[in-house]
């Protein structure tokens, strides 16, 4: 069973996300902050990270920006933020993240997203 990694610390988008994936048979771990996801993605393997980038005591980027200090392997990524300005979106492209959405989502797209990622990541 795939393994995805919800990054997030909105309730509602969290289970939203949750409730989606699970639905979609896929295994789910979440974290609330970037520190627990940190914490997690060094220790565990995943086949896919949904990510938010405005998080408490570590956002998005500077977690991205940690791990890719420590040269942790890391699998696909989906940044599912609510901004949607430019700058982030080509800061994601710096850490070669090219499905950035935003929130709120289009389920039916998310779904078309992440099986497609999920599917391409072997």
């Amino acid at each position: 069973m795939k393994k995805i990694l919800i990054v997030e610390d909105n309730e509602l988008n969290l289970k939203l996300f949750n409730d989606i994936l699970k639905y979609q048979k896929y295994y789910t771990d979440t974290a609330k902050d970037g520190l627990e996801a940190y914490k997690k993605i060094k220790n565990l393997k995943y086949d896919l990270i949904i990510l938010d980038i405005q998080l408490p005591k570590l956002d998005g980027f500077s977690l991205l920006e940690k791990l890719k200090k420590e040269k942790i392997t890391l699998p696909e990524i989906i940044i599912a933020s609510a901004c949607a300005m430019d700058s982030d979106k080509a800061k994601a492209k710096n850490y070669n993240i090219d499905t950035y959405l935003t929130k709120p989502i289009d389920i039916n797209n998310f779904v078309k997203i992440v099986n497609s990622k999920i599917n391409n990541s072997f």
